[in-house]
């Protein structure tokens, strides 16, 4: 019986990792299985902003991977969705992140970001604005696993994001 129960807390414990979708979703976690044709019509984003948006993966797998960013006051949120059937044109958004406290002169990118000077569009990164060609003062980075299909926090050594607009 003890020994029953110990496997059991142990199962929980390793699906609590590996099931992890929405760990930083915040308030939006919500928003995880939902299943769209216009990011820009989704009612949860209804009063902000939309900041960018792109397609995370090559256009040459069978899947399409985009991720995009919201804005309200200090609040950005980044999801990543998967259209599984190319001949369909719905998402379903598969994880998020929300980050809070975002003050003047700094802001959040995906879609645009490499690490280690190599391109890798499933970073996101929270950096300090900046007029130079990329934003190398990271603040805090995450990683869309496409494998598992969950973010994942990063180290920002060697992250940096294009300054677009600058």
């Amino acid at each position: 019986m003890k020994s029953t129960f110990l496997l059991f807390i142990t199962v929980v414990f390793i699906q609590s990792f590996i099931y992890s979708q929405g760990k930083y979703a915040g308030s939006k976690k919500s928003l995880i299985g939902q299943v769209y044709t216009d990011y820009l019509e989704l009612p949860a984003f209804k009063g902000w902003t939309f900041m960018e948006g792109g397609v995370a993966n090559s256009l040459s797998d069978p899947e399409m991977i985009t991720s995009n960013v919201f804005k309200k006051g200090t609040s950005y949120v980044v999801f990543f969705s998967i259209r599984e059937d190319t001949s369909s044109g719905q998402f379903t958004i598969v994880d998020a992140v929300e980050i809070k406290g975002v003050q003047k002169g700094w802001t959040v990118r995906s879609s645009f970001c490499r690490q280690n000077k190599i391109e890798n569009n499933y970073i996101i990164a929270w950096g300090k604005e900046t007029t130079n060609e990329y934003i190398k003062m990271i603040k805090k980075a995450w990683r869309f696993n496409p494998d598992k299909r969950r973010i994942e926090i990063r180290p920002v050594k060697g992250i940096d994001c294009m300054n677009i607009g600058c």
